[in-house]
């Protein structure tokens, strides 16, 4: 089985589309105005996806740099839940990015490849403390779990095609070899023929 780069795999329009729609569920079902779906990479977070609500400030495609204290960051790192119902009574949050621009409750998810690696968060952010109630965190843990299948597929067709591409590189390298063989034996029969003419004119 071939190693897979996974921050090199890309996520095409119909499953954006499709994680557009759930996060536009999630945000009109729990009446928070933010839910987002972000890609984490070795230097920095990129928000894929954002519920398209009236009070959401965060942009589309909007990358922030990692280590300056994100609220995803720390379920990047920690791969678990992350629950913040005031940043502002916590002093580990209250000067988050987050936080500083007036997001102050969070509530947030990792997202893994099936291969363990992580692919990012889902997570839920509001203007005003909240308390994150039971059927509002079982509703962001479905969604996780179809996003993960998503990747699940997404990772399976990227597999799929690396491997049908070594063995394309393979197939073509045996090919070459097996012309250089030919070409190696109609040299041999050259010469051994040159030599044995040579022979018969000596004798």
């Amino acid at each position: 089985m071939i190693a897979l780069q996974t921050q090199d795999i890309d996520i095409h329009d119909d499953i954006s589309q499709s994680w557009q729609e759930m996060v536009d569920l999630i945000s009109e079902i729990s009446r928070v105005p933010a839910t987002l779906v972000n890609r984490a990479y070795p230097k920095d977070l990129e928000l894929l996806v954002k519920s398209n609500t009236p009070n959401n400030p965060f942009k589309a495609k909007e990358r922030k740099r990692l280590g300056i204290g994100l609220y995803c960051e720390a379920i990047i790192t920690g791969k678990k839940q992350l629950q913040i119902n005031d940043a502002m009574l916590e002093p580990n949050w209250r000067d988050s990015p987050a936080a500083k621009a007036g997001m102050v409750a969070y509530l947030g998810l990792p997202l893994s490849w099936p291969n363990g690696d992580i692919f990012g968060t889902i997570c839920m952010l509001d203007s005003q403390p909240m308390q994150f109630d039971n059927p509002t965190k079982q509703l962001l843990t479905r969604f996780q779990t179809i996003i993960e299948t998503d990747l699940k597929r997404v990772y399976q067709h990227a597999q799929l095609l690396q491997e049908n591409k070594h063995l394309s590189q393979q197939l073509n390298q045996t090919s070459f070899d097996i012309e250089q063989l030919k070409l190696q034996a109609k040299q041999n029969a050259f010469e051994q023929i040159y030599h044995a003419n040579h022979a018969n004119d000596d004798n």
